[in-house]
């Protein structure tokens, strides 16, 4: 079943762009276009499409306003932001309230097409989790093990690809977001604490191996591992900016301007590093998993 569509932006041609690019891809139905903000929440609330492709800034009420009036309404479809917006703490406070994934102005037609592909197939994710629940009453402990492996030799094959297989935060970031799956599975929602996951895989390891690490040292390996991802994907896109797999990654697992800003300091060491997001990596590498 495709997916439902609602765009909110006061730009007519960003709406017309992002429609056509919904329709010629066969993604989903637009089912209403609004120019500002006023009534947004109740829109939202009245079409409940299962995606809400949404301005940063708009006319009335801002972006954020309206994400946070249409959860507290009740909503709990999918938000992609839409901005040209530079500042990286309002950006962060994007993050905070539930955006993990972003189309920047100007849009780059590749770059939102993955973004909308990758959060359809988290929305794809999500329904077959449900249809089994209701199947099944309780899912066992026992059937996520034995899905395990193959979770596992995927994100192993991503991890490969991005060139980080080998770092020591590897193991880290696929136990999170094992953790993480097993947490959808159970909640049927994507608000987890990355905070809580990382002091549960810190009371494992001191069990194990008799140590004294805490979140904070968990946090830092899964950190320095995901922006070592983010300078092996920008040196494939500084090479040749269209790599297949820079186009696949840059955009899923990553913030694109932070990748652009990347390639920037590859070339000039005087520039700022790319930032990371870690929840958005972990969703975007969730988002290529194939249950």
């Amino acid at each position: 079943m495709l997916n439902t569509f609602l765009i909110i932006d006061d730009d007519i041609n960003i709406r017309k762009m992002l429609k056509h690019l919904i329709i010629k891809n066969n993604l989903g139905k637009v089912l209403e276009e609004l120019d500002n903000g006023e009534y947004a929440a109740e829109e939202i609330l009245f079409y409940n499409p299962d995606i809400v492709l949404i301005d940063f800034l708009l006319p009335i009420k801002d972006g954020i306003e309206i994400i946070e009036s249409a959860k507290a309404l009740g909503y709990n479809g999918k938000f992609i932001m839409i901005s040209q917006v530079e500042d990286y703490d309002m950006i962060g406070k994007a993050y905070e309230n539930g955006i993990v994934f972003f189309i920047h102005k100007p849009i780059n037609m590749i770059e939102a097409l993955n973004i909308i592909k990758g959060v359809c197939h988290n929305i794809e994710l999500e329904k077959s989790v449900a249809l089994i629940k209701n199947a099944v009453f309780n899912i066992e402990k026992s059937s996520y093990i034995t899905d395990k492996p193959s979770i596992n030799n995927q994100m192993i094959n991503i991890f490969t690809d991005i060139g980080i297989i080998s770092e020591s935060g590897s193991n880290d970031l696929i136990n999170v977001i094992e953790k993480v799956l097993i947490f959808k599975r159970k909640n049927f929602s994507s608000n987890y604490q990355l905070q809580d996951i990382y002091r549960k895989i810190a009371e494992e390891e001191n069990a194990i191996k008799n140590t004294h690490i805490n979140a904070r040292t968990i946090e830092q390996r899964i950190r320095r591992t995901i922006l070592k991802a983010l300078e092996n994907v920008a040196v494939l896109g500084n090479d040749d900016y269209y790599n297949n797999k820079f186009i696949e990654y840059s955009t899923i697992l990553f913030d694109f301007k932070q990748v652009k800003q990347e390639i920037k300091h590859i070339n000039n060491s005087k520039e700022d590093r790319g930032k990371i997001n870690i929840k958005k990596f972990i969703e975007g590498i969730i988002s290529k998993l194939n249950f």
